[in-house]
């Protein structure tokens, strides 16, 4: 039997992706490249899993479908060791949104460098399914968690009472817009999520990303005791990058730019009596 562990890089190893914004200006693609690697390494190292075996959905079907280019979204691709063993350096080239991990397939990493932004993952551990994706607001208003679970109904044929939602690290309360935002279309979706202040006679539109999941994935019947929530303040909280603390336009604060990575993989380790969840510093809701 294998045990599903949950990963958390925080701004531990540095910026875990290699978009050469984070990085000095004269360095190559390759050294980029080679440094993330090494991080990587140093990460799984400590988090028991080879950092050559960790892989990223590019969800380029998701974005096309945001862009009004394409009709798919929801994409969903199972990690095999077959898999792995052809990507030997993992952080291959994956086009779709979802990406599943199983218990058959133990080692491989499966996630995704954030920042204000969270993981979604869902679990089946009576089956030792895994699926898992990156969901901004944009992705949560089109329902992409809710795709997620029904990935694992897809693959393996999981019933909603045996799923779990794990929701890793995002943009606290504080993160807002000085304009309702354009991706924000499902009104019923955000009633309670969008709320607005008043400073300086200047409306604001306070985003709360984890009470629109919360909502989001009772609606599609995962049960409330089973939706754990890593409480984490991406903003406010200076073991995390932001893209919202960095920014100029929010509380310009260079320091807070980069990636973390959050995921998740199947630990080759014998439990007992039966699968479980190991959940590190995450709450239940």
């Amino acid at each position: 039997m294998k045990e599903l562990t949950v990963i958390d890089s925080k701004n531990t190893y540095g910026n875990m992706n290699s978009n050469k914004k984070f990085f000095p200006a004269d360095m190559t693609p390759e050294e980029r490249q080679q440094l993330l690697l090494q991080r990587r390494l140093a990460f799984g190292q400590k988090e028991g899993f080879d950092g050559h075996k960790m892989f990223v959905a590019d969800q380029l079907d998701s974005s096309k479908y945001l862009k009004g280019q394409s009709s798919k979204i929801g994409t969903h691709f199972l990690l095999t060791e077959e898999y792995a063993a052809a990507n030997p350096n993992g952080w291959s080239d994956i086009p779709e949104d979802i990406l599943i991990i199983t218990d058959q397939a133990p080692g491989i990493v499966a996630g995704h460098p954030v920042a204000d932004c969270p993981v979604v993952m869902i679990t089946d551990f009576q089956k030792g399914f895994t699926a898992i994706g990156h969901c901004d607001a944009s992705l949560i208003d089109e329902k992409l968690p809710m795709m997620i679970a029904d990935a694992l109904v897809e693959v393996c044929a999981s019933r909603d009472e045996d799923l779990y939602a794990i929701i890793g690290p995002c943009a606290g309360p504080d993160w807002h817009y000085q304009n309702y935002p354009q991706w924000a279309k499902d009104s019923i979706l955000w009633q309670d999520a969008i709320t607005t202040t008043t400073i300086d006679n200047q409306t604001i539109y306070n985003i709360n990303l984890q009470r629109a999941l919360l909502k989001e994935l009772l609606q599609r019947n995962i049960k409330l005791k089973h939706i754990f929530f890593k409480n984490v303040d991406t903003i406010t909280n200076p073991e995390y990058y932001s893209n919202y603390a960095s920014s100029p336009k929010g509380l310009n604060q260079p320091h807070k730019a980069g990636r973390q990575f959050v995921g998740a993989f199947y630990k080759n380790t014998e439990i007992k009596p039966k699968r479980k969840i190991l959940l590190k510093n995450v709450d239940k809701r």
